[in-house]
C-alpha cells in the first residue's frame, strides 16, 4: 500500500523534483489525505474540476480534467473526504491528481486522524498545529457561513486523556467560515485555544502511549485481512461489508494484491490465485 498518509501542510511545503515531493517521510509520489471540501470550481464545459481540501493544517487542490472529472463530480462543499492522489505541480503549486476519493463520516475521519497521529509519533515527526500561514489567509474562500453546512459534515477536534495533562487535540478540518475567523485572531489567541498559559503546545506532548489504546490496522494487516477473506470469491462491495474496512483501504489492498499476482479479477469478482 504505497500511498503515504500525511498532513497537507507537510505535503505543500515539500520540494517537488518533477515526479516526487520531498516530505518529512521522504520522497513520495502518491499520498493519502483526508479533510473537508471548502471550495470547488468547474469550467462551463465540465472538462475541468478543482476541489479545495482543508485538513486543519493547510489546504490543497485536487484537480481533474476530461474523463477524470467523473471522480470529483459527486462531491460538494462541506463533504469530509478521504483521498488517494498522485502529487503534481504547476506554477509552483503542489496539487493532487485523484486516484481514489470517497466521502467519509465524522467517525471515519476520527479514525483516519488517529492513524495519521500514530504514524507521525512512530516516525518521531512533529504533528503540525492548525494552519496560520499567509497562504491560508489569502486563499479565496466561498462566501457562506458554517450555518450553511449540515452539522454532521463538520468534524470536531479529537480529545483523549494523557498522562501529564487533561486532554490533547488534533488538527481538524475547518469550514471556510471557521478558517477565516481563526486567521483573524492574534497569534496569542491562536495558542490559547489549545493550551493554558505556560503550557507547551500539544504536539510536543504527544506520545505513542497516548494513542496505543486505539486498535488501528497497519497497511500489511489490511492486505492480509482482505487476502484471508478472498478464500471465497467476492466483489469489492462484499469485501468492504465483510471486512468492516473502508472503501479506500480495500481498494488499495486489492491493488497491491493484484500487482503482486496473489489474486486475479474476473469481471467485478476478485479471486485468490491458486498455488
Amino acid at each position: 500500500m504505497t500511498a503515504v498518509k500525511l498532513y497537507i501542510k507537510h505535503l505543500v511545503e515539500g520540494m517537488f523534483d518533477g515526479s516526487k515531493v520531498d516530505t518529512v517521510f521522504g520522497k513520495v509520489s502518491e499520498v493519502r489525505i483526508s479533510g473537508t471540501l471548502v471550495d470547488s470550481y468547474k469550467t462551463e464545459d465540465g472538462n475541468y474540476i478543482a476541489l479545495t481540501v482543508d485538513d486543519g493544517t493547510e489546504t490543497i487542490r485536487v484537480k481533474a480534467w476530461r474523463q477524470d472529472t467523473e471522480k470529483l463530480k459527486p462531491f460538494t462543499i462541506g463533504d469530509i473526504v478521504d483521498i488517494v492522489g498522485r502529487v503534481r505541480e504547476y506554477n509552483e503549486e503542489i496539487y493532487l491528481s485523484p486516484e481514489i476519493i470517497s466521502k467519509i463520516s465524522p467517525n471515519k475521519w476520527i479514525l483516519r486522524e488517529l492513524e495519521l497521529m500514530k504514524s507521525y509519533v512512530q516516525s518521531g515527526v512533529t504533528i503540525p498545529l492548525p494552519s496560520q500561514s499567509p497562504q491560508s489567509q489569502t486563499t479565496e474562500r466561498v462566501p457562506f457561513t458554517h450555518t450553511d453546512l449540515p452539522p454532521e459534515s463538520i468534524p470536531q477536534k479529537i480529545e483523549y486523556p494523557t498522562k501529564d495533562r487533561g486532554t490533547i487535540s488534533t488538527p481538524s478540518p475547518v469550514t471556510p467560515s471557521t478558517a477565516s475567523e481563526s486567521h483573524a485572531l492574534p497569534d496569542d489567541q491562536h495558542i490559547s485555544e489549545h493550551s493554558k498559559p505556560g503550557e507547551v503546545p500539544y504536539e510536543e506532548k504527544t506520545t505513542f502511549e497516548d494513542i496505543e489504546e486505539f486498535e488501528i490496522l497497519e497497511g500489511d494487516e489490511v492486505v492480509e485481512t482482505v487476502l484471508e477473506l478472498l478464500k471465497e470469491d467476492m466483489t469489492k462491495e462484499i469485501l468492504i461489508d465483510k471486512s468492516g474496512l473502508d472503501e479506500i483501504d480495500v481498494e488499495l489492498a486489492l491493488r497491491e494484491l493484484l500487482d503482486e499476482g496473489r489474486i486475479i479479477k474476473e469481471g467485478g469478482v476478485y479471486k485468490k490465485k491458486s498455488p
